[in-house]
């Protein structure tokens, strides 16, 4: 459960950095190892492709005050998955924020 911005759909770089425990600059750049499968029911799901490695499935649901994230690949509870963090990273495109408005 990632926390938006209080009254928004927006989240905040500085949000998925703290609960990836990562900074997502140091990322890939490669946008082509993220692509979107499927927006359905209220659900976008993404396919992260990793060079020597299975593709993973990641899952991204916008609530109220939310953005839950779902992933195939298993990482704990505390922390975003590297899956997860290079989906949200690709979402972020290269700003400080992205806003959810739109699948919500």
């Amino acid at each position: 459960m990632l926390p938006f911005e209080k009254g928004t759909r927006i989240l905040l770089r500085k949000t998925v950095d703290r609960y990836a425990n990562l900074d997502s600059l140091r990322l890939p750049k490669n946008q082509d190892q993220v692509r979107v499968v499927s927006y359905k029911g209220g659900i976008l799901l993404l396919a992260v492709i990793v060079p020597k490695a299975i593709e993973q499935r990641v899952s991204i649901k916008v609530t109220e005050d939310f953005l839950l994230v779902s992933y195939s690949s298993h990482q704990g509870e505390k922390y975003l998955s590297y899956y997860a963090s290079l989906s949200l990273n690709y979402l972020l495109c290269k700003g400080d924020s992205a806003d959810f408005q739109e699948f919500y």
